[in-house]
């Protein structure tokens, strides 16, 4: 017996699209959601390669220094999040459509789409947004303690707060998958199968997807964006202070240059490049998470009218699809910071694409 449930776990599963959405105002849509889908597919096979070498460049340089754990646990996170996109990405596409005719198969897209990709999306999203703050305070510390910062932030600390960031992240959507049950049917009217999707307590939603669709939409975009804000905007102060400084004093500087110590300068080079790393990094994924995080928050308040079952559905696929772009520019983008910055990153970088030379 087929059941018609519909999905109210929210965010993303209620920006797309539904199987049923052959009227022409959402008809005209299907071309923009198409050509979103391919590029989203495109940025994230960049973003795979990006992410997977910054993996690699980092594990050839060691974990020495706390920072270079963060950037790998950052990219691994930033490689699930472009992963879970290109597959939500990919349940919108002609490709997508054209397995569905072939096999013969009904599915209510926007349910199987939201189990597959937005709820995993939306996990590790979460997560590197976290992970984003966890830098961005690390580099505070290394600023505001930078005598003592080497016994409060150890590698064990870090290890334990990463492992902690990608428990928390991931745990609310573990949760909205519980009492989730699938299912098997024949449709005879069209000759085709159909994939049930349901939940077995027989309810539209279940308290778990409710916690999970409020700690995503409020608590955990709040709290992110809140602690990379601040954290940015001290660090760039800072920078600017230091950079008025050097100008002040250059002359000053010049002259007894041969008698300041050679590591020293070295040192504090290095700790202004790391920081520009993090506020790059930083600046980017506030400009990329905001309006996906504004689209929660709008979605959860004003979920009637406006879903993509509401009378502002054109407006709901939209933003939902640049929204999800955004995030997925954000997952791609930080091997190039770290290429500009990372003076190590470069020659490890260089010396695995030519090792013969």
């Amino acid at each position: 017996m087929k059941q018609n449930v519909h999905n109210g776990s929210g965010l993303e599963a209620d920006l797309v699209i539904s199987e049923s959405t052959s009227l022409n105002p959402m008809g005209q849509l299907l071309v923009v959601i198409s050509a979103l889908s391919w590029t989203m597919l495109a940025t994230g096979t960049i973003g795979i390669i990006g992410n997977i070498l910054t993996v690699l460049v980092y594990v050839k340089l060691g974990f020495a220094e706390t920072i270079n754990i963060s950037y790998v646990a950052l990219a691994v996170s930033d490689l699930c999040c472009i992963l879970s996109s290109m597959v939500a990405g990919f349940c919108y596409s002609p490709a997508m459509q054209a397995l569905l005719t072939h096999f013969r198969l009904q599915v209510d897209l926007a349910k199987f789409t939201n189990f597959i990709g937005f709820w995993p999306q939306f996990a590790f999203s979460r997560t590197t947004a976290f992970l984003t703050a966890w830098i961005s305070l690390e580099r505070c510390l290394c600023v505001l303690f930078p005598t003592r910062v080497r016994l409060i932030i150890t590698r064990k600390v870090t290890k334990i707060v990463i492992t902690a960031i990608f428990f928390i992240g991931c745990c609310p959507a573990v949760l909205a998958y519980v009492e989730i049950e699938t299912g098997w049917s024949f449709d005879p009217n069209t000759n085709t199968t159909v994939l049930l999707m349901f939940y077995s307590s027989g309810s539209d939603r279940n308290i778990f997807n409710g916690i999970a669709t409020m700690l995503y939409s409020v608590v955990y975009s709040l709290l992110s964006w809140i602690m990379v804000t601040t954290c940015t905007i001290f660090l760039i102060i800072r920078l600017r202070q230091s950079a008025k400084w050097r100008s002040a004093n250059a002359s000053a500087v010049s002259g007894a240059d041969r008698n300041f110590p050679n590591i020293q300068r070295k040192v504090n080079m290095r700790e202004n490049r790391i920081t520009k790393t993090v506020v790059m990094i930083a600046c980017v994924f506030i400009a990329c998470s905001l309006p996906k995080s504004v689209q929660s928050l709008v979605v959860l308040i004003w979920r009637h009218e406006y879903s993509a079952y509401g009378s502002l559905r054109s407006l709901v696929v939209l933003n939902a699809g640049f929204a999800m772009l955004l995030g997925e520019i954000n997952s791609s983008t930080n091997i190039i910071f770290y290429i500009i910055t990372g003076a190590k990153f470069r020659s490890a970088l260089k010396q695995m694409f030519f090792h013969k030379s």
